[in-house]
């Protein structure tokens, strides 16, 4: 039998966050390709619950019709002006944006709670300013 020396110290509490909305802070964010060939961020997010912090990700896509979302981040980090620029179909050449200027954002995160094979799960349904 082999003899293993484990460290679960910096271990993730994964248990089902309550539904309700709850004060997060964006820690980082990763830039992705959906499986459909959309650009997307991931951003993952700290999220204070009952005093401890779970740490959380969301997929977000960019570009087209579903990047409500992520127009919702952008507007709760008080990226408005840059958001609008996006939004606006007159704007041809659409700015660049730094995802890195969100790191750090504090932001109300709201979740909603599902079952899923049997167990309780949580997701990041929409954002609110902090």
């Amino acid at each position: 039998m082999p003899i293993i020396n484990p460290d679960t110290s910096n271990m993730i509490d994964m248990g089902a966050i309550d539904s309700g909305t709850y004060t997060g802070t964006i820690r980082s964010i990763e830039f992705q390709t959906s499986k459909a060939g959309n650009p997307m961020i991931v951003p993952s997010i700290d999220i204070e619950v009952d005093g401890k912090v779970k740490t959380r990700k969301t997929w977000l896509v960019i570009t087209g019709e579903g990047a409500y979302n992520f127009d919702q981040l952008l507007r709760c980090c008080g990226f408005s002006d840059i958001a609008d620029a996006f939004k606006d179909p007159s704007v041809t050449n659409k700015p660049e944006f730094d995802t890195d200027d969100l790191i750090g954002c504090q932001v109300n995160v709201v979740i909603n709670q599902s079952e899923y094979n049997g167990t309780l799960r949580d997701q990041i349904s929409s954002f609110l300013p902090a």
